[in-house]
């Protein structure tokens, strides 16, 4: 299945004082990816409670970054509150908007999703912070495009106490960037990996090459490949080519795509 399938074709004001810290705690809820290797390699999975971010590995990966964010939303158990899906009109000339077939053929529920559709990324961030706070999301996914100025250090520790607070999921997916500091608990590259056929050459389950680039709670980088299994709302274990999952260091990365805390 053609990641694509979801998407049809389609500032913050400045923070004075000290900064409130927040420090992960070890009996916080973790979300499971699903896939086994994966969850092992992240002592359980990704906080719950946290801000995570996604970059595509090109240009042309931004769909897959922004696939795999909201295929981790609906990792979360069901419940009444909605998945949050906000951007600025930047973001929706660039993508397009999200196409509820495709998501229903992707295992989700076009229903439990609110769309918010700003003016400017500015007014994305707050609507961002607002929804982390409101507690009628279960995941808030916040889409930006380029290296805006404006997604910082300052803006996402802003983001990441909120999530911390309310309990909430929060995703920031990164289209056309690269990394630079933030507050997030993870930072990942996704790309798109080809998927093996179904039965009668039919397309396969989508596929993603993951990299974990950063974790604040000490997990070594590492990466892998996983398949989505839209029957069972999961991810699954795919081998790279190689065979195990192969870790990979920030000198294999490029100088724009290390991170400088």
């Amino acid at each position: 299945m053609n990641i694509k399938a979801i998407l049809s074709s389609d500032a913050f004001p400045s923070v004075h004082g000290a900064w409130k810290q927040h420090q992960p705690n070890a009996s916080q809820s973790l979300l499971p990816i699903g896939a086994p290797d994966v969850d092992e390699r992240l002592r359980g999975g990704i906080a719950q409670a946290g801000l995570h971010e996604f970059f595509g590995g090109a240009k042309a990966d931004s769909h897959a970054a922004a696939a795999f964010a909201l295929l981790l939303a609906w990792r979360l158990p069901d419940s009444e509150a909605s998945i949050f899906w906000i951007s600025g009109d930047k973001e929706r000339q660039a993508s397009g908007r999200l196409y509820p077939l495709g998501l229903s053929a992707m295992g989700g529920n076009p229903s439990r999703i609110l769309l918010i559709q700003t003016v400017d990324l500015r007014d994305a961030l707050r609507a961002a912070a607002d929804a982390i706070r409101s507690r009628a999301a279960s995941a808030v996914i916040l889409e930006t495009h380029g290296n805006a100025r404006l997604v910082d250090l300052t803006s996402t520790r802003r983001l990441a106490l909120a999530a911390a607070e309310s309990g909430v999921l929060a995703l920031l997916v990164r289209g056309d960037a690269v990394p630079m500091p933030s507050a997030a608990s993870t930072r990942w590259r996704i790309c798109s990996a080809p998927s093996v056929p179904c039965p009668g050459n039919a397309p396969g389950l989508p596929t993603f090459d993951i990299s974990l680039l950063r974790h604040r709670g000490g997990t070594a980088p590492f990466e892998a490949r996983v398949t989505w299994d839209h029957a069972t709302r999961s991810f699954f274990d795919t081998p790279l080519s190689g065979g195990l999952s192969a870790t990979v260091t920030d000198g294999a990365l490029g100088p724009n795509q290390r991170f400088r805390a």
